[in-house]
């Protein structure tokens, strides 16, 4: 994706990753701190992080060919000053969906661990409950702890891309000492 309303599409598509992401990492740390909210919310909190995700790889496709418009109109020089804002949004992209595939397990795999608990086995035997439960009293806090570093991560890579790239932008528009 290249344009939106004739405009380059990446400083549109870069909003919703930081809006987005940060969210759904704080939405992680809340169905982390509260079964009932986990309960409640996972599924929201799962949605939120799966959109920003998906906003993370729109931006960064938008991105790579606005810096090969700026190369083509400008030359590689004028594209030399956003490398490292560059680097930081396929950073930030990668992490972002790390965070993704650990927080879905977070969200998932509990909850396909009480389905099979709570249904009977396809031979009409009882479920296996306590190899069930003796899973999730190690699996749950593992992959919660991973989905919040991940969501930390995830915050952190969006927060210094964003920030280097609006930096970038308003030192080429503003000057310093003047215009």
């Amino acid at each position: 994706m290249d344009k939106l309303f004739g405009l380059p599409a990446h400083p549109f598509l870069v909003h919703i990753p930081i809006v987005l992401l940060p969210l759904s990492a704080l939405g992680t740390v809340a169905i982390v701190a509260r079964r009932k909210w986990y309960l409640a919310y996972r599924w929201v909190v799962l949605a939120i992080a799966l959109v920003g995700t998906g906003g993370a790889v729109l931006a960064s496709s938008a991105g790579e060919e606005l810096e090969g418009r700026i190369v083509a109109v400008e030359g590689p020089q004028a594209a030399s000053g956003w490398e490292h804002h560059a680097e930081l949004g396929e950073t930030a992209r990668n992490i972002a969906l790390v965070y993704v595939v650990l927080l879905a397990a977070y969200v998932i795999i509990p909850w396909l661990l009480e389905r099979r608990r709570a249904s009977p086995a396809a031979d009409g035997s009882a479920p296996d409950v306590e190899a069930a439960g003796t899973a999730q009293r190690w699996l749950r806090p593992m992959l919660a702890a991973l989905a919040l570093l991940a969501g930390v991560a995830s915050m952190v890579t969006i927060v210094q891309a964003g920030h280097t790239g609006s930096k970038s932008v308003w030192q080429e528009t503003v000057k310093p000492g003047g215009g």
